[in-house]
């Protein structure tokens, strides 16, 4: 059977006492009634499209990044596929925290946050954040023991900055580039070989070199990734990474382009595929959610799926 519940978060997280679940087929509307939507989410589908980038990236340490679509069935399913994620709110790490998540395989990647969110959020076990602004690392002075930070900051001002933390006891995990998404595969090289230069400089500057890269937003808010895209984006981190001196552990943050055709909107007889922003406003207000997996399929009109040209990744095309 299929299972629905009802969410009740602005990230489309269950209702923290598992309110409202309920085995069956989908709901109709009583009679005469509008016909009430229901938030149809295929999770094999979710975790094919999860696979084939993190399997078109092998060098590539994939998390999904949260913001796309917090539903817990859905975050469960990532975190038992071995998957990291990415959190930029207290509601993000909420989420998690009620699948079980690893927190030690959660990057907090929201810049510019309060100190009280970061302190939230290593209390709660996260021990990799993200800092845009030199001043920011102070908030890290007396972090818990393992604790580091990305800087994703201009690779002229990483070394300075990388100086700096050192004075305050604080670890540097590595850079986290500012690709905007789309951005054209002769930046991504260009800021890969900046990267790589500066990963030397901040070694000779402070005697110890970063051993991560974080891909930063470039695939984290797509909706749709096309194959030559993500080719290039391979090549271009195999050659950062196959020199064995290298010794870089690569992450990037995937986000829309898993879940985006992975979400139908149902409605009376109307059936339509929703982009993961549109599905959580109707988690939001109240709409059910149906999860179905091929080994729970039942016959009802939630599984009746309209055709649709294929927007995201896989090897197929």
């Amino acid at each position: 059977m299929s299972t629905a519940t009802r969410a009740a978060d602005p990230t489309g997280a269950a209702d923290p006492d598992g309110t409202a679940v309920r085995t069956g087929p989908v709901p109709r509307a009583a009679a005469g009634g509008a016909p009430s939507p229901v938030v149809v989410i295929d999770l094999d589908r979710a975790a094919r499209r999860f696979r084939e980038l993190r399997e078109a990236l092998p060098w590539v340490d994939a998390r999904y990044e949260v913001t796309a679509l917090a539903h817990p069935r859905l975050l469960a399913g990532f975190a038992a596929d071995g998957s990291g994620f990415s959190v930029a709110s207290d509601a993000g790490l909420e989420a998690l925290r009620r699948v079980d998540a690893d927190p030690r395989r959660v990057l907090h990647a929201a810049t510019g946050a309060p100190w009280q969110e970061r302190r939230r959020a290593w209390d709660a076990g996260v021990r990799l954040f993200v800092v845009d602004d030199v001043h920011a690392l102070d908030v890290f002075v007396g972090a818990p023991a393992g604790t580091a930070v990305l800087l994703r900051l201009p690779p002229e001002h990483a070394v300075a900055a990388a100086r700096h933390a050192q004075i305050l006891g604080i670890r540097v995990a590595g850079l986290s580039l500012r690709l905007p998404a789309g951005a054209p595969a002769a930046r991504i090289a260009a800021d890969l070989r900046e990267a790589g230069a500066a990963y030397t400089a901040i070694a000779a500057a402070t005697g110890s070199r970063p051993g991560m890269l974080d891909l930063g937003e470039i695939l984290a808010t797509r909706a749709s990734v096309r194959p030559a895209e993500v080719a290039e984006l391979a090549r271009s981190v195999r050659s950062l990474v196959a020199p064995a001196t290298f010794g870089t552990v690569v992450t990037a943050s995937l986000g829309r382009a898993v879940v985006a055709d992975c979400i139908t909107i149902v409605s009376g007889a109307d059936e339509r595929y929703a982009d993961p922003a549109t599905a959580s406003g109707y988690i939001d207000a109240g709409a059910e959610v149906v999860i179905v997996r091929a080994r729970t399929r039942t016959p009802s009109r939630a599984q009746r799926r309209p055709a649709r040209a294929r927007t995201t990744w896989s090897p197929a095309g």
